[in-house]
């Protein structure tokens, strides 16, 4: 029968039966945990977690990746792998042979490692909040199985977890009201003022699949949802007019399949002649467990570490259904790139939409991806164990790699320290050129790419690509061979460098603090599954294009960074325990200025993990 879960009091009970009382916190055999895996399956395949007849999981199965128990005399946990069915299947690159190598290198590293093939609701039904919630529930009943369950690592194409975010915010800049209306008022001058407003602060976040004590359940909205806001300015202050003003706007924002934080709940009173008394509610944390509401600074928190390998975004290649007015395709008879003309400019594509999914192309980033990983993992690469950043913005990472990494305190070769705002398109190339271990990119970013300075020599720029380039921008009605935007790196140019082998022979952790430089363009409104989510999705391309394992970055334009996060990867902790590490910290601030402020104080939630959260820095500890 499918499992369906009832939510009662904020709390969601299972009653499909079967999973039975809390295992015991000695880890069991390794035999034993794969038939309780066995028994979670049956009882999650197929799953309906709101018995709305939409099943969130269809089908659970375990596979067998072969010996994958963890080395007795370095035994450290279990880690559980979901992958999608789609890559089990023989299809041209065949990734099975890459998968067991991977399972196979976490068992000697000490990981009782267990793979689950799941196939999860993929149509057109904007739920992928819905289904994270049903993976979730199988993570929780996994972990009271597998008590030392550390994490997961998905592998392939799975929905992903959205975060709106609202907050009682007091505010001193200028500002207007009611623009366009006949009560418009604008303040030139700074002026105190609440803004309450709902906003989209993580495009993805992994951290619900990892929160398996939180109240996630509660705060989701699947269907279009609207929320109101306000602004209310007070121009002899917020403080000295008692939050009391007839200078205000209201309005509402709809968002839809998404987890709302709401730390900005508020009530108002009219005081007559038009003014109302606005009060912020105290009722905040919603989304937060018991636990995690007695803390300094309440905030949720991972119980596992969790990351995602999926290459589907940014395994692309030309589209060969592309014709221009005269029946030419975006390659010539050599396989090179050629100028097509069409009827009018509004019939002329857009120069980033003329990719497309390739499975062969996705098949063999993975392949490669894996093989990077096991080399890493075994000793490889020694020669590249270097440190690396570029930033445009908040100085270098530098100085704190040098600092917390022993092994690169006088590490000091040229070309490995790129920064200043004007550091550009060409030096950041020529950076990725140069084998490092360690990278931080620090620039202004978006879903497609990061800004830099702009190089106006197209042809320097093409010879240090390899001097052939798979582009085109958009000139009338053509589309021109050439260079798209010499003042940001975008996958165009990851790509060239990877298909031009110019890139050097290393592996690479990445720390990327650009703004929604991991966020998946088209998530507040389409499906996972969608062909145009999360398409040229910029730091994927850079974690499968440039040589990389793990990114770490953000999905929301904020400006912090994870603290901690190198420490910990200097002392011998897994990209993941660096992630979760950001949380602990966060959350023991006992000053709110020092998370900042009310509007920063859960900004942990913005950041989640690309790649292999397993891995460690060769040499660290």
């Amino acid at each position: 029968m499918a499992l369906r879960l009832a939510r009662s009091a904020a709390v969601w009970t299972m009653i499909a039966g079967g999973i039975g009382p809390a295992a015991p916190q000695t880890p069991p055999s390794f035999s034993a945990q794969r038939a309780a895996l066995q028994r979670l399956c049956r009882v999650f395949s197929p799953c309906d977690l709101n018995a709305d007849g939409t099943r969130e999981i269809e089908e659970l199965r375990p596979i067998d990746l072969g010996y994958t128990v963890g080395a007795a005399e370095t035994r450290n946990d279990t880690v559980l792998l979901i992958i999608e069915p789609r890559l089990m299947e023989e299809s041209g690159i065949d990734l099975r042979p890459s998968l067991r190598q991977f399972a196979a290198d976490l068992a000697t590293e000490g990981h009782d490692t267990h793979a689950l093939v799941a196939q999860v609701y993929a149509g057109p039904r904007h739920q992928d909040g819905r289904t994270v919630l049903a993976l979730r529930e199988l993570l929780r009943a996994a972990k009271r199985e597998l008590p030392d369950l550390r994490g997961v690592v998905l592998i392939g194409r799975f929905p992903e977890a959205m975060i709106v975010r609202q907050y009682y915010w007091l505010k001193q800049t200028p500002i207007a009201i009611n623009a366009g209306l006949p009560n418009e008022r604008r303040f030139e001058e700074a002026v105190e003022y609440i803004r309450d407003r709902a906003e989209l602060v993580a495009w993805r976040s992994d951290l619900i699949l990892g929160d398996l004590d939180g109240q996630w359940e509660a705060v989701y909205h699947e269907g279009r949802t609207e929320l109101p806001h306000f602004l209310a300015v007070c121009p002899e202050g917020v403080e000295a007019q008692d939050s009391t003003t007839d200078l205000y706007e209201f309005g509402t924002d709809a968002f839809e399949d998404f987890f709302f934080v709401n730390d900005g709940k508020w009530r108002m009173e009219a005081k007559g002649e038009g003014r109302i008394r606005f009060q912020q509610l105290p009722d905040e944390n919603d989304e937060c467990s018991p636990d995690d509401l007695t803390l300094p600074n309440p905030l949720a928190r991972p119980d596992l570490r969790v990351s995602r390998v999926d290459a589907s975004h940014v395994g692309l290649e030309p589209a060969s259904d592309l014709v221009d007015a005269e029946g030419r395709g975006l390659l010539d008879e050599r396989g090179l790139p050629q100028t097509l003309t069409f009827a009018d400019t509004a019939s002329t594509p857009r120069a980033i939409g003329v990719w497309r999914h390739s499975e062969q192309t996705e098949r063999r980033l993975l392949a490669e991806y894996f093989e990077r990983n096991h080399r890493f993992r075994t000793g490889g690469y020694a020669e590249a164990r270097k440190p690396a950043s570029f930033s445009t913005e908040f100085g270098s990472a530098l100085p704190e790699l040098r600092e917390t990494f022993a092994a690169w305190k006088g590490f000091d070769e040229p070309g490995y320290d790129v920064q200043g705002e004007g550091a550009t398109l060409l030096e950041a190339i020529r950076w990725l050129k140069r084998p490092a271990a360690v990278r931080a990119l620090k620039a202004h970013s978006d879903p497609w790419g990061s800004s830099v300075g702009k190089t106006e020599d197209a042809e320097a720029l093409k010879t240090e690509l390899g001097g052939t380039f798979g582009g085109w921008r958009s000139e009338g009605n053509q589309l021109v061979p050439g260079l798209l935007n010499q003042d940001k790196l975008h996958l165009e140019y990851y790509r060239a460098l990877w298909a031009n082998g110019q890139l050097p022979d290393c592996g690479v952790l990445y720390l990327h603090t650009g703004c929604e430089s991991i966020a998946p363009e088209g998530a507040a409104t389409l499906p996972y599954s969608h062909p145009q989510y999360g398409y040229w999705q910029g730091a994927e391309s850079l974690l499968f294009h440039a040589n990389g394992l793990a990114l770490v970055g953000r999905s929301k334009v904020f400006y912090d960074e994870p603290r901690g996060f190198f420490r910990v990867l200097a002392t011998g902790g897994t990209v993941g325990e660096a992630w979760a590490e950001y949380f602990a910290i966060e959350s023991a601030a006992t000053d709110v200025d020092e998370v900042g402020g009310g509007i920063g104080r859960k900004r942990a939630y913005f950041w989640s993990v690309l790649g292999d959260w397993t891995l460690t820095v060769p040499g660290g500890d």
